[in-house]
């Protein structure tokens, strides 16, 4: 099997002239129309590289990136989809993290040789390894979208899941509501952010269930919401 793409761009002929040039190379291809759906993607799979357009409407390339490199993934390699003269852009998202650019309009021959460039700096394993990692007890098996405590499975529906994941990466860190919307729909609007309330309920009370004594989840009121990083004993 081939290496998986991401495509990010809100241009559907972008993305149509980008899978042709790639698709006879083997690539496995999958499309992103919105800095929005590229973040919810990349939070549900992993990809060994990702073309990011740097101009999109509600959030752009840059916002996308660096969602990318301080929450999500910080190795994966991305290049930048730009225009002629953008050269500042070019700059800036280099200096956010990305890996390379290419202009556009771009010949296919091109476009192949730097992204074969890339892959070149990061070893593909043989097999698709396993995200696993463990957090008071609570058993993450993303690639599965699992959690389980002290071997018993906890049903959580697809969202309650992407919050609590994002909470347990970062323990005893703040997030607001806003920010952790902002991965679980393409288009939201304000209101939208208060629905967190709900899924945080929900996830407390699931983890109670399984055997949770103490609220592992605290609110930060007026801020937001973050997983405790120390347990104390009573």
């Amino acid at each position: 099997m081939g290496y998986k793409v991401l495509i990010v761009d809100d241009e559907k002929e972008m993305r149509n002239l980008l899978t042709v040039c790639l698709k006879p190379y083997g690539y496995s291809i999958d499309e992103a129309q919105s800095g929005f759906d590229a973040l919810d993607k990349i939070m549900d799979q992993k990809y060994d590289l990702i073309l990011l357009d740097i101009m999109m409407p509600s959030i752009d390339g840059f916002e996308v990136l660096m969602n990318v490199r301080e929450v999500l993934d910080k190795d994966v390699p991305i290049i930048l989809l730009t225009a002629l003269g953008d050269t500042d852009r070019v700059v800036k998202g280099l200096q956010l993290g990305a890996d390379d650019y290419i202009v556009k309009p771009f010949e296919p021959r091109e476009l192949e040789a730097r992204i074969q460039s890339v892959l070149r700096r990061v070893k593909k394993p043989s097999v698709v390894e396993e995200t696993i990692f463990s957090v008071h007890q609570l058993l993450f098996e993303e690639n599965k979208l699992k959690v389980s405590y002290l071997d018993q499975p906890i049903s959580l529906t697809k969202k309650e899941y992407k919050v609590l994941v994002r909470l347990a990466k970062n323990p005893g860190r703040v997030y607001s509501r806003e920010q952790l919307v902002q991965l679980e729909w393409d288009d939201f609007y304000e209101g939208d952010a208060r629905t967190i309330d709900t899924h945080i309920k929900n996830v407390r009370e699931k983890l109670k269930a399984v055997g949770f004594t103490k609220p592992i989840i605290e609110t930060v009121w007026g801020v937001g919401y973050q997983l405790i990083e120390d347990l104390k004993d009573d």
